[in-house]
């Protein structure tokens, strides 16, 4: 079948955003006749410094937070609205074509930046030691790109498309062991972040599509491998992602912070000489020593900056992360893919050349447990560090 689908696909925002509300009702219709009914009882005990029935208090404190949050996700909802998604062709197509249109509202920004991705994903379960079941995920394969904001018809219409390689598995039933199909788009705005989820039926038709957005997105997509290609060595292979950043990126700003704490342990050193020349003069050793500390501190921090490398391999299973300096390793650390929360750009260095300023960022993964590890630095520039962060989405072995 050629042409958009004609029944939309829907995310599952819509029913997440049920179930809050569902939740928040009946929390409320349960915890508030209670309270008001043993109100008379809890105020007999609070004046006779008995606590024992006090903690009833914190259902209707549950319930306040709650309905806070089922609001917030109310209007996030009705700020984007459905966002339906039309395929084109329908279904996507193994070894051809998986593109479409995702329906938003005229409000949306029209100067930002809409990523989206595609992954294939297989679903397990698996049992712990104490012999209970739980669900895993694997990818199995994904790529990320800009989507195309296009006037539509009632809106604007967020247009995309993906080579789907052949040999990748078709869409099988959501339940025990299976391998499905995702659709995420996500775009940072002021408020609420736009972040949908589509299921999406994907078989190998080899179907293409009809959409004119092919050739730019792929054009998009090569300038953005070589922007990342110049920035660290790279390795890309089925299943393993290589990043690596060598020694000796950082030679300016090192030069500058190490320079500058040699110039400042110097003087240090001039003044303690100074303090011990002259009987009782304690404010020169004290400047001095500060000095010295200083300087040393920022001398290193140069070194540090200059000979420091860093070594990321992204595999199937785990995040591996090296950091060394002079060759030799300062850390090694590990996080399995299970454990991958999320992805995001953060602010590191501060560099400042001739009255210019520059923001370096660095793209850090967050485990579920709040750990960080990060994958990328160095980075001049937000829309750079968003280039990184998408080229290792969209080859990371991540699920997103």
């Amino acid at each position: 079948m050629s042409g958009f689908s004609v029944e939309p696909i829907f995310s599952n925002t819509q029913s997440k955003v049920s179930g809050i509300w569902e939740f928040t009702l009946f929390w409320n219709a349960v915890c508030w006749p209670v309270l008001f009914a043993t109100q008379n009882q809890l105020v007999a005990q609070y004046q006779r410094n008995d606590w024992v029935l006090l903690p009833i208090l914190l259902f209707p404190v549950i319930g306040i937070i709650t309905l806070v949050l089922a609001i917030k996700a109310g209007l996030a909802w009705r700020r984007f609205g459905a966002t339906p998604l039309f395929l084109n062709p329908f279904p996507g197509a193994i070894g051809g074509h998986v593109a479409g249109k995702i329906c938003l509202p005229n409000s949306v920004p029209k100067d930002i930046r809409y990523d989206v991705s595609l992954v294939c994903v297989y679903t397990y379960e698996t049992r712990n030691a104490q012999n209970e079941n739980s669900s895993a995920e694997r990818m199995i394969w994904q790529h990320s790109l800009t989507g195309q904001l296009r006037r539509g018809m009632d809106g604007m219409d967020l247009l995309f498309c993906f080579d789907v390689p052949e040999g990748l598995p078709r869409s099988e039933d959501l339940s025990g062991n299976y391998h499905h199909w995702r659709l995420h788009i996500h775009a940072e705005m002021d408020a609420e972040d736009l972040d949908r989820s589509f299921h999406i039926p994907v078989h190998p038709t080899n179907q293409q599509t009809t959409l004119k957005v092919t050739e730019d997105i792929r054009g998009n997509a090569r300038h953005h491998l070589e922007l990342i290609a110049e920035l660290m060595r790279v390795e890309v292979s089925p299943g393993l992602l290589h990043l690596y950043f060598p020694k000796g990126r950082g030679k300016l700003m090192g030069a500058i912070v190490g320079g500058t704490g040699s110039v400042l342990m110097a003087l240090g050193f001039a003044l303690l000489r100074q303090g011990g020349l002259e009987r009782g003069s304690f404010v020169f050793t004290l400047t001095g020593l500060a000095l010295v500390f200083i300087g040393l501190s920022a001398l290193l921090c140069g070194i540090y900056t200059v000979f420091n490398s860093l070594n990321v391999k992204l595999t199937k299973n785990a995040i591996g992360v090296r950091r060394s300096i002079f060759g030799v390793s300062m850390y090694n650390r590990q996080l399995k893919m299970t454990q991958v929360k999320r992805l995001v750009v953060e602010e590191g260095m501060f560099r400042q050349v001739i009255g210019k300023q520059t923001v370096m960022y660095k793209i850090v993964a967050i485990g579920r447990g709040g750990e960080k590890m990060v994958l990328a630095e160095g980075l001049i520039g937000r829309e750079l560090a968003e280039e990184t962060l998408r080229f290792i989405r969209a080859n990371g072995n991540l699920a997103v």
